[in-house]
């Protein structure tokens, strides 16, 4: 048996309806601009042009092979444990790409992972950004 398996925790994923994160902050995540409950044309359109932006930082230069491996299958619906399984990883390494390292002497700073590395792109994506303030304004212009 691997020794580091010995001493690793595993962490269990429970499927989850999307409707229910709207309890979450907006700041969080982007998830509450790409819910499907909106019905008008012009963020609908928004939507789409933010997933194909989306679609080409995740597929551009940005992230590494294993990166994108890792994304795309958990972007699929597989859980940790499945994608770890499939890579023959464990799923304390899938869930160390997803979400980084945290340093537990530097003031449990967090370093590296595919989430963070994306919100730090998407931040200073200026088409992204773009559209998200966009999408912002349509739902200001709706009365949201």
């Amino acid at each position: 048996m691997n020794k580091s398996k010995l001493y690793q925790y595993k962490i269990v994923e429970i499927s989850f309806e999307s409707n229910k994160l709207n309890n979450f902050p907006m700041e969080r995540g982007i998830g509450h601009i790409l819910s499907e409950n909106e019905t008008d044309d012009r963020i609908a359109d928004l939507r789409e042009n933010l997933m194909e932006e989306l679609y080409d930082v995740v597929h551009g230069d940005f992230l590494t092979e294993h990166q994108k491996k890792i994304l795309m299958m958990r972007l699929m619906g597989k859980t940790q444990n499945q994608i770890a399984d499939h890579l023959g990883i464990t799923q304390s390494a899938v869930h160390k790409a997803m979400h980084g390292n945290i340093d537990y002497k530097n003031d449990k700073k967090r370093y590296g992972g595919i989430i963070k590395k994306l919100k730090k792109i998407c931040k200073n994506h200026d088409k992204i950004k773009n559209i998200l303030s966009e999408i912002e304004s349509a739902k200001n212009d709706k009365g949201e």
